[in-house]
């Protein structure tokens, strides 16, 4: 799957609430930030082990999807915490955030838990309990 097939999903999925794309390399920044404009209503996503997602999809996911409950993003090696931040401060109810093999400082992490209450972050920083 790229960013082509994303692109198909969001145009005729507007009311998408739930996508597991975890392991689909081809998807972009691009393709998270039109799936973010057009499935305003999604809930749970996972686009973890896509490489190419970065801060800039994270940043389209925050400020069109604010129902966001579960994030995965595990693996995506372009991911910081500044995208992270961007998350927590908009999407206030997520409730599971996995960010296991990502660079996430413990400042970030604990941003996160700041602003999400009742998010439940899975990591592998052992700095942050």
């Amino acid at each position: 799957i790229t960013d082509v097939g994303i692109r198909y999903v969001a145009k005729y999925c507007s009311k998408l609430r739930y996508l597991n794309a975890r392991g689909c390399e081809g998807i972009t920044d691009h393709g998270v930030e039109y799936l973010a404009k057009n499935c305003t209503k999604l809930k749970s996503l996972d686009i973890g082990k896509c490489p190419l997602v970065s801060d800039t999809g994270l940043e389209s996911l925050a400020l069109n999807c604010f129902n966001l409950k579960r994030l995965s993003l595990k693996s995506c090696e372009s991911i910081t915490g500044q995208g992270l931040q961007i998350v927590a401060a908009n999407c206030f109810d997520l409730q599971m955030l996995n960010v296991q093999d990502c660079e996430a400082s413990v400042e970030a992490l604990r941003f996160v838990k700041r602003h999400c209450k009742r998010c439940v972050i899975e990591h592998t920083n052992p700095a942050f309990f």
